[in-house]
């Protein structure tokens, strides 16, 4: 093997190394290294992926991460709920630690650890991007855009009143070139988004103005499959 002339390690920050370093073992990682004197100091591996980590005394909350990249992210996700169901007994969606949502086919979820280090865990290969740039399409109708952009909002920033809004406004605008495919696919994920933020009267609404679309009931459940998370 080529020996490399340079090698970066990032280093993330932490409140503790002990509770990190036991937070990322509970998720299937192996503690390879720690140090607690003259500061602290800790790695874990799993399938070859190393995260660093030290103790930052003083230091407030923030936003710091990475990506990992995996082969398999639906069974990287799979595999973390359930530590985290054994570890805390639920597998949390807000809060610290948490994790996010995933539907099926999506690329990418993130984990944020208890010192609030934000991991990105991304497919391989171009799905990722392909994904991401399907809003800036020019062949799209107004909806389509619309959805492409919610969804972006929602899986790829984790900002799920914003998917929210843009949503709304373009339903409210549908004219008579949007298929009722289109409209009941946007109003779905808008119906997941209202379950999420726990908005009951928006996910209710959402459900009756579905129930009055003219289109099969096999395709409307393939929909809902397809755009609500597990």
């Amino acid at each position: 093997m080529e020996q490399k002339d340079w090698i970066t390690v990032p280093v993330l920050p932490c409140k503790t190394i002990g509770e990190t370093l036991a937070f990322w073992e509970n998720l299937g990682f192996a503690i390879t290294y720690r140090q607690d004197r003259p500061y602290q100091y800790g790695v874990v591996e799993r399938n070859g992926h190393q995260l660093h980590f030290v103790r930052v005394k003083g230091a407030e909350a923030g936003y710091t991460g990475c990506l990992m990249m995996v082969q398999n992210v639906e069974q990287a996700h799979t595999d973390f709920c359930n530590a985290l169901k054994v570890g805390l007994g639920r597998v949390p969606h807000t809060g610290v630690p948490r994790i996010s949502r995933m539907k099926p086919g999506q690329s990418r979820f993130t984990i944020t650890d208890v010192s609030e280090n934000a991991v990105i865990v991304i497919q391989m290969g171009e799905k990722d991007q392909v994904e991401y740039e399907d809003a800036d399409q020019d062949t799209l109708t107004p909806l389509q855009k619309a959805i492409s952009l919610a969804l972006r909002l929602r899986d790829f920033k984790e900002d799920h009143p914003a998917s929210a809004k843009v949503l709304d406004m373009a339903l409210a605008k549908t004219g008579e070139h949007e298929t009722a495919q289109e409209k009941a696919k946007a109003i779905i994920i808008r119906q997941e988004l209202a379950r999420v933020m726990e908005d009951h009267a928006k996910e209710k609404e959402c459900q009756t103005v579905l129930s009055t679309l003219d289109i099969p009931d096999e395709v409307t459940e393939a929909l809902r499959r397809q755009h609500i998370w597990g």
